[in-house]
């Protein structure tokens, strides 16, 4: 019950991230009178929406673990907010020309990229509570993580991963690439889970009655 309490507080989240991945795709779509012509610009502005629902995936998922909860609480809404944007990467998995394989390969990545930044915001959250602090930091935070990544560790850069997966070359040329990026994600994730779980451990100590 509380959870199904605490994902409707995040419908306005949950609506805007649907909203400003869904302008771009939109365009991206094939003109129905000429499917043949799917070609610039509209294959431009896919590689907009890839970009645009990426990005926003990122800050959406580090904002509810910002506002703070238990791990399952907000791993909770980075997997909700997943399913939710589920439609939107079919489309653009056919709009690409691609099968269900690369589509589930992108959204795993994606899920454990989201899931880390939920569970980095839930402490500093905690020692930044202030909208305004926690916004500067939210998007200093993601500015520098995606930049830095475009030139070192760049198994961390989602863009850089999901162009792999939506792209035109053989995936068997960069299983290596794409395994190290699995792999660090899932061990920084694996140590937030464990940090925060301690964290949520010497709390409930903190405020036992005595």
């Amino acid at each position: 019950m509380r959870s199904r309490l605490e994902l409707a507080h995040s419908w306005s989240a949950f609506t805007g991230y649907l909203i400003l991945a869904g302008i771009p795709l939109l365009i991206a779509l094939p003109s129905s009178a000429r499917v043949d012509e799917l070609v610039t610009p509209r294959l431009s502005m896919g590689s907009v929406f890839l970009v645009i629902a990426t990005v926003l995936f990122a800050a959406y998922s580090l904002s509810f673990g910002l506002k703070g909860g238990t791990i399952k609480s907000v791993l909770a809404h980075v997997l909700f907010l997943l399913v939710l944007s589920l439609p939107y990467w079919t489309v653009f998995t056919g709009i690409v020309g691609h099968g269900l394989d690369r589509l589930l390969g992108a959204l795993g990545y994606l899920g454990l990229y989201g899931a880390c930044w939920a569970l980095l915001g839930v402490p500093i959250g905690k020692r930044w509570p202030t909208e305004i602090a926690q916004f500067h930091i939210k998007y200093a935070l993601l500015i520098l993580a995606l930049v830095t990544t475009f030139f070192v560790l760049q198994p961390l850069n989602p863009i850089l991963m999901l162009s792999l997966w939506f792209g035109e070359g053989p995936l068997y040329e960069q299983r290596g690439f794409l395994l190290m990026g699995y792999l660090s994600l899932a061990i920084i994730l694996g140590i937030l889970v464990w940090w925060t779980a301690r964290e949520e451990d010497r709390a409930r100590v903190r405020d036992a009655p005595r």
